[in-house]
């Protein structure tokens, strides 16, 4: 897909995971026609985390191993616990 493409589907996305109260992660699934419509169908923000997962072949084109995934998936969660511990 052209990059003017790729970023209004980045913009989507992320104000479809704001507005459904996502946090930390989430994969957003779309079709795109021949004539570049795109159709939004589903957000999951449980994706499967195999070697023949989505989500961590998406990671890997940006240059994440599964280690880094798995670590950037799980820190802010790891932050918020320890935030509210000291409280």
């Amino acid at each position: 897909i052209s990059e003017d493409l790729a970023k209004q589907l980045r913009y989507v996305t992320e104000t479809i995971f704001n507005g459904c109260g996502c946090r930390d992660f989430a994969r957003a699934d779309f079709m795109v026609t021949d004539d570049n419509e795109y159709y939004f169908l589903e957000i999951n923000t449980i994706p499967g985390l195999t070697s023949t997962s989505l989500l961590p072949k998406s990671a890997s084109c940006f240059g994440y191993s599964f280690e880094e995934l798995a670590k950037k998936m799980v820190d802010p969660a790891i932050e918020r616990f320890f935030s509210k511990c000291l409280v």
